[in-house]
């Protein structure tokens, strides 16, 4: 048992395999799954460094008015990918799903492109790429900003949260 613990703590310190096709460029038509995922060339394609709305996350309009900006992302990715083939540089780390920077055949990062139009929000937990273009989407009140958007990392915190607490209880005698 004493060689245990070296070996559980060399196991940790390893590194950890790269997430299949990491690092190979995926180019086809895209279409949007998500807010922040794209389908390319048959591949899911999460955005690096951005966050949407999840599926169910609700939004306020400026006059308060609810409504579904999980779809209103969705739609405004489907429209800024466009209908053009474009190029994902994959990263590693991507665990299920591939993790990449999708690009425009113009060039245009379509990451950036959602942050800075205010239907994304940036990703800080896993990237500082966004943060200016977010800041100027706020301050413009463009997408998302223009009246109360939960960020989807709070929403699915919460989520999850509400789940557990309505959990059943053991019974008790």
């Amino acid at each position: 048992m004493r060689g245990a613990l070296p070996l559980a703590l060399l196991l940790l310190a390893a590194p950890l395999p790269a997430a299949a096709g990491a690092g190979k460029p995926i180019t086809g038509t895209p279409s949007a799954r998500e807010g922040d995922v794209l389908v390319v060339g048959g591949q899911e394609v999460r955005l690096y460094g951005i966050d949407a709305p999840d599926q169910g996350q609700r939004c306020e309009n400026v006059r308060g008015k609810d409504y579904d900006c999980f779809e209103v992302s969705r739609k405004a990715l489907e429209v800024l990918a466009g209908t053009e083939p474009v190029s994902c540089e994959t990263r590693p780390g991507g665990g299920r799903m591939q993790v990449g920077v999708c690009k425009r055949p113009d060039g245009q990062d379509i990451g950036a492109a959602m942050v800075l139009t205010g239907y994304a929000l940036a990703y800080r937990s896993v990237s500082t790429n966004y943060l200016r273009e977010e800041a100027q989407a706020v301050s413009r009140r463009r997408g998302l900003w223009g009246g109360r958007v939960e960020p989807p990392w709070l929403w699915r915190s919460r989520q999850l949260e509400e789940k557990l607490n309505q959990r059943p209880t053991a019974m008790t005698r």
